[in-house]
């Protein structure tokens, strides 16, 4: 069983530690504005979402057992969904990580082929 939409490739999953709350949220209100997808709580849909779980669905954890989890309040999530066209989406994620100095502006970021 081949787990691919012929018209617009495959999803994926990322997720990144950006550090802190506030670059998330830097971070994930670029990509909207980017038009990258959409900030969600739930990552179930079949285009592009991503969250900051230490904010939504995982905020009711004590932060003693966030931490000892490893989820810190810089972690954004992203399902990368059904995408017509990756390389389009790949650079808009690029210049949101640059846009909030997640990527400085030397380095190369490049998806897996």
């Amino acid at each position: 069983m081949q787990m691919m939409n012929p018209g617009y490739g495959y999803g994926g999953m990322l997720v990144l530690d950006v550090e802190n709350g506030a670059r998330a949220g830097r971070l994930m209100q670029r990509m909207q504005e980017e038009k990258v997808g959409y900030l969600a709580v739930s990552l179930g849909y079949f285009k592009t979402l991503f969250s900051a779980p230490g904010h939504s669905t995982s905020s009711e954890i004590p932060v003693e057992e966030q931490r000892r989890m490893g989820l810190s309040d810089g972690l954004v999530r992203f399902s990368v969904g059904l995408d017509q066209d990756i390389d389009r989406t790949w650079a808009a994620i690029e210049r949101s990580l640059r846009a909030v100095d997640v990527l400085p502006l030397g380095a190369l970021a490049r998806p897996c082929p």
